[in-house]
């Protein structure tokens, strides 16, 4: 018979005492630490300018962020204000000079385009708070077993700290406010629940009762605290979650009506469109190859019975036009012989 309570059990494989002093280390940012977060920096800032992901997940393997962030948790659930005071002084050190190596690495990269990579680290979702809890509770599991190398480099590439703080950089090198409060907002996140995540499984761990008397009226007033400033800092990922799912939303319309054009309207030759909001309402603007004198405004507004909710914006292919390109001309003529060729069969009944 299965014993339950073994299944889910989590044993401390080491003693409080050692985990406390892993955690105390762990929080200085000095000598080694300090040069892997600069090189780590230096690694990320190229993998986003240059749009290398491999690169990214490399400087998060390496980089030494989260240590003075445990170390606050940690010494807020045990009371030991010597812990919190380390790790503000120390966190507050590596932003710091994280900021200050990525922002000099951007002003001197000849680089300065906005890159997939970049963009990905700019705006910060619910989501993202969820996995830095869940990183915050495998993180400090990570801690209290003895082999815990594989689970903490998990954790660092899952949480994805580093990156924000380089997209915070390139904000600042670049002049670019929305990369720099985008990037520092994504990373602030990633700081407070893993932070959270460690609280609570300290806790619950029981590691509280080692260090000092259960106080029932402190522990509430810090879990007061804690949840109010989870309240605040959800509030704005909350809204940008909401807004990147209207974006997706109307994409994933726009790429409906694009088939739906497509497949009723053939003679329509679509090489480009484009879906936006402006001022509450959706736009669909579509480029055809074909110009005026194949396709006339009249026909393309016979078009729009297809789409209900989104406004259509249709515009013709720049460039030179047919009526002035005898070659591209002859192709559009020759198109538009085929397919009266093909509708005079299917009238017919030579073909289906």
């Amino acid at each position: 018979m299965i014993n339950f309570r073994k299944l889910f059990v989590l044993p401390k494989e080491e003693d409080e005492e050692f985990t406390f002093q892993e955690i105390e280390e762990g929080i200085y940012f000095r000598g080694h630490n300090l040069w892997l977060l600069v090189i780590s920096m230096g690694i990320a800032c190229v993998g986003l300018n240059i749009n290398s992901s491999a690169a990214v997940i490399g400087a998060m393997l390496i980089s030494p962020l989260m240590g003075p962030i445990v170390g606050m948790a940690f010494g807020l659930s045990t009371g030991n204000r010597r812990l919190i005071r380390l790790g503000i002084i120390n966190w507050v050190l590596m932003i710091v000079v994280a900021i200050c190596s990525s922002a000099l690495y951007f002003l001197i990269s000849p680089f300065h385009s906005e890159t997939s990579q970049l963009e990905s680290f700019k705006t910060a979702t619910i989501f993202d708070c969820f996995l830095a809890l869940l990183g915050g509770l495998a993180w400090f599991l990570g801690i209290v077993r003895k082999e815990a190398v594989k689970v903490i480099a998990g954790v660092a590439v899952s949480t994805a700290c580093i990156p924000p703080l380089c997209t915070a950089g390139f904000g600042i090198a670049n002049g670019n406010w929305e990369y720099f409060w985008g990037g520092f907002y994504f990373y602030l996140i990633n700081c407070f629940f893993i932070g959270v995540g460690t609280w609570i499984l300290s806790i619950f761990l029981g590691y509280q009762r080692y260090y000092r008397i259960k106080d029932k009226s402190h522990n509430r007033k810090i879990s007061g605290l804690i949840s109010l400033l989870s309240i605040v800092i959800l509030f704005p990922s909350i809204l940008l979650t909401k807004k990147k799912w209207e974006k997706e939303r109307l994409k994933e319309r726009a790429e409906n009506y694009i088939k739906d054009i497509k497949e009723n309207h053939s003679e329509l030759a679509i090489i480009n469109y484009e879906a936006f909001k402006e001022n509450d309402q959706d736009f669909l603007r579509i480029t055809l190859l074909n110009d005026s004198v194949t396709i006339s405004k009249k026909r393309l507004d016979a078009h729009n019975e297809l789409v209900k909710d989104i406004h259509l914006i249709w515009q013709y292919s720049p460039g030179v036009r047919s009526s002035e390109n005898p070659e591209l001309q002859k192709l559009q003529s020759q198109i538009t012989a085929l397919k009266n060729e093909i509708d005079r069969m299917k009238s017919q009944n030579k073909i289906k």
